[in-house]
């Protein structure tokens, strides 16, 4: 993995910014990117949803002909002949209702997304009634549990959020069925996906359940987690650089906040309160998997402007062992 730099010379008493040594743009999103960017070169292109959730990258897509949609009906209205499919992916529907509307699609779903698609089809083929943990409404997982193809399938969060009402074996009037599956939104936090996975087990495996459990949780979005653990215990407050629409910039903001480290949320620089970082002495800059570079920099420098030293270094390339997502 390489280096972005060193720039600078703190010394004891200034104030300080530090920098995780994970941040920002995933492969995947760079991949999902350059895709709709080449595509857009040719002709304009309509994107069913945000290609990422980044206010500032719709933005830029947006005056290069990558013009947002709700749906492929909308995109031949405006006389557009090709659609692409965010890098969240999307269920087979939307690709059904592209071809029914003559449209080419482009498809930039993220490949660790389209593992977890293939997943959920497998466990549904195989009997089990799936679980997804994350947000019901994330396009995400809507677009998993489209790929499920079944009705015995849900999202969830809670035990709130499950059809059954009890654990098997405790004269529940909707127990859990036989043989249930577990997998997780991408970008969920997988401290939370374990507990959730082990309350689960509690419910399902009495009187000869069977629970499968697989980790879905992307590498890019653990790293990232784990990263800012390690700099939340040695900073003031944590400033995460994100889309107020994005999973994984919510969750690292719950991550700084469950180690007791203060942490807020800002899409741009120009969002930065002052008062705000008046009394901090060290702040630490982390951003989500789809926050550019160019706006971590320009937050970074936004900091210098009110008072920080710049950082004594910054992050290194998103690099993750691609091959043993790819299966």
């Amino acid at each position: 993995m390489s280096s972005r730099g060193t720039p600078s010379n703190a010394t004891v008493g200034e104030k300080e910014i530090v920098v995780a040594e994970v941040l920002g743009f995933c492969w995947g999103v760079r991949r999902a990117l350059e895709i709709v960017r080449n595509a857009a070169r040719e002709r304009p292109v309509a994107a069913l949803g945000d290609i990422i959730h980044n206010p500032i990258v719709v933005e830029q897509l947006t005056r290069e002909g990558v013009l947002p949609v709700t749906d492929p009906v909308e995109a031949k209205r405006h006389g557009l002949d090709r659609v692409a499919i965010t890098a969240h992916g999307a269920p087979p529907t939307r690709y059904q209702e592209a071809s029914a509307n003559d449209l080419e699609v482009i498809d930039t779903t993220c490949p660790l997304v389209t593992k977890v698609q293939r997943l959920a089809q497998k466990l549904a083929l195989q009997g089990y009634f799936l679980v997804v943990y994350g947000d019901a409404q994330h396009p995400e997982v809507r677009g998993v549990l489209g790929w499920a193809g079944t009705e015995r399938a849900c999202a969830a969060k809670s035990f709130d959020d499950l059809p059954w009402d009890g654990p098997r074996g405790t004269g529940a009037m909707q127990p859990p069925p036989r043989k249930v599956a577990l997998i997780a939104q991408t970008t969920k936090r997988t401290d939370e996906f374990t507990a959730f996975a082990q309350a689960l087990a509690a419910w399902v495996l009495p009187h000869g359940g069977e629970l499968r459990v697989v980790n879905t949780i992307c590498q890019p979005t653990w790293e990232r987690q784990e990263a800012l653990a390690r700099l939340a215990r040695t900073v003031d407050l944590v400033l995460v650089i994100g889309g107020r629409k994005s999973s994984n910039s919510a969750r690292l903001v719950e991550v700084s906040r469950s180690l007791g480290t203060p942490s807020v949320l800002v899409e741009r620089p120009d969002q930065l309160d002052p008062a705000l970082f008046a009394p901090v002495r060290r702040v630490g800059i982390t951003a989500g998997a789809s926050t550019p570079d160019e706006v971590i920099l320009a937050v970074i420098e936004e900091l210098v402007r009110l008072g920080f030293a710049p950082p004594q270094r910054l992050w290194r390339d998103d690099d993750p062992d691609v091959e043993e997502f790819a299966d």
